[in-house]
Parts: C-alpha cells; sequence; structure tokens
C-alpha cells in the first residue's frame, strides 16, 4: 500500500492486536506511551494508544458516547508517527498532517443553531452526548473564562450548541473548503469552541468524506498534543461502510 508521507498514523486494533504490535514495537525499541486521562495523549511520542476505558474518563459525556455507538466500540487507538509493517495496514483507518488552510467563512449564531437541529446530524447523534450534570457545565464555563479572559458563550447551552453544530457539518456538510481541499467539510469554530475533535480525527464518524479539516478542541490543547486553531488534513484510509 503505498500513501503519502503524514504526522500521524491512525490505526484501530483489538484486544489481543494492540497486546502483539505493543510487543513487536518494544522489541525494536519504542516503547508506546498510553494514554492515561485523555484519548487524545495518544498522539503523544512516536507511538501512543489509548484502551477502551480511558474513553469514559475525562471525555465521558462528549467523546466516548461516539465511540461507544462507533464500529470501534471496544477497540484500541494506536497512533503513530511512522506506518506500521504492511501487514497492519488493513486497519491503518487514517493519516493527518499538517495544514495552512483557513476558513473561507464561518457560520453566525442563527446558523450554528440550523446546524445543531440538522434532521441527519440528530438521527447521528448518539445517546448521551452532551448530557453533562448541570454543575459540570458551569465548571467548564467558568474554567474556559478564567483560562482566556472572557466567556465562551451566554450559556452552557449555548456552547454545547456550537460543539454539537462543529460536528454536525461533518455529518452532513453546509461548510465546505474548495477543490484544492477536495472541497472537504471543515471544522466551523475555533478551539474555544470545539469539543471532542476526536470524533473526526480518529473517525468515530466512519464518515464517507476522502478528507476532513480538522481543528482542534480545547481539550487537546490543553493536554498539549495539537496546537491551537490549526486546522489538520484527515484523510482517509479505508473505505467507510455502505
Amino acid at each position: 500500500m503505498t500513501i503519502r508521507t503524514a504526522w500521524k498514523y491512525v490505526y484501530w486494533f483489538d484486544e489481543q492486536g494492540i497486546l502483539q504490535v505493543k510487543k513487536e514495537l518494544q522489541e525494536k525499541g519504542v516503547e508506546p506511551i498510553r494514554a492515561q486521562q485523555n484519548p487524545c495523549e495518544a498522539l503523544k511520542g512516536d507511538v501512543g494508544y489509548a484502551e477502551p476505558p480511558v474513553w469514559d474518563m475525562i471525555c465521558k459525556h462528549d467523546a466516548a458516547p461516539w465511540y461507544h455507538a462507533s464500529r470501534h466500540a471496544g477497540k484500541c487507538l494506536l497512533v503513530s508517527a511512522f506506518p506500521l509493517p504492511e501487514k497492519y495496514d488493513p486497519l491503518l483507518e487514517l493519516t493527518i498532517e499538517h495544514t495552512a488552510f483557513a476558513p473561507p467563512a464561518l457560520p453566525d449564531r442563527k446558523e450554528l443553531a440550523a446546524l445543531a437541529q440538522d434532521a441527519l446530524y440528530t438521527a447521528r447523534e448518539p445517546a448521551g452526548w452532551g448530557k453533562f450534570p448541570p454543575q459540570m457545565g458551569e465548571a467548564i464555563m467558568q474554567g474556559l473564562t478564567k483560562m482566556t479572559g472572557t466567556s465562551p458563550a451566554r450559556d452552557f447551552s449555548e456552547l454545547l450548541q456550537t460543539w454539537t453544530a462543529v460536528h454536525a457539518n461533518f455529518v452532513n456538510p453546509r461548510y465546505r473548503a474548495a477543490a484544492d481541499y477536495l472541497n472537504a467539510p471543515y471544522s466551523i469554530a475555533d478551539t474555544l469552541h470545539i469539543s471532542s475533535c476526536c470524533v473526526e480525527l480518529f473517525n468515530l464518524l466512519d464518515t464517507p468524506e476522502p478528507v476532513l479539516l480538522v481543528r482542534p478542541c480545547i481539550g487537546s490543547v490543553i493536554v498539549k498534543v495539537l496546537e491551537k486553531d490549526r486546522y489538520y488534513r484527515v484523510t482517509r484510509c479505508r473505505k467507510a461502510n455502505p
């Protein structure tokens, strides 16, 4: 299989498969980094991995519902800075590359609401998405305000609506890049207003789109694995399910 050189290569393994590939890497002197609290930690180092329980830690109410509803549920994520041996090509989900993409347009508040209520999206939204306890939503608002010096939204429900709209634009795209980026759908908010970018970065959507342009969520920036507000090109390496 011939693929272009990428920043990261994303694989999904079952329990036995992750043990085998870890053993092979260790025999070559590569010690994979285990995600402890956040699945995005799999992006650390040359090779990182996230086991199923990590999705229900920090990301219990946003990323985890998408993971559990996906075809990857129960599997282990592995992210490598280099392609694994050819025998693992069938498990190569996608590649991630840096890009200089800048969005040609972003939705206003009314358009965000329309995206969040899109019928094709709501049919795909997993049970449990965004079901944060009220006190947790308030704590998120307070934390983001303290971090940036400005409130990210009028209240948590408005912030959650933007988080939802970001995913909706990948499920039923209304905002796309030009032909030089293969008309790829893109994240329609800045990092401060994005949650669970792993849904797109690791293809929990099982998207039919060949390319996605994904901005980091605030969590991935806090754990220092992605660059704030930068777009990353996500290229699918396997066919989506029909």
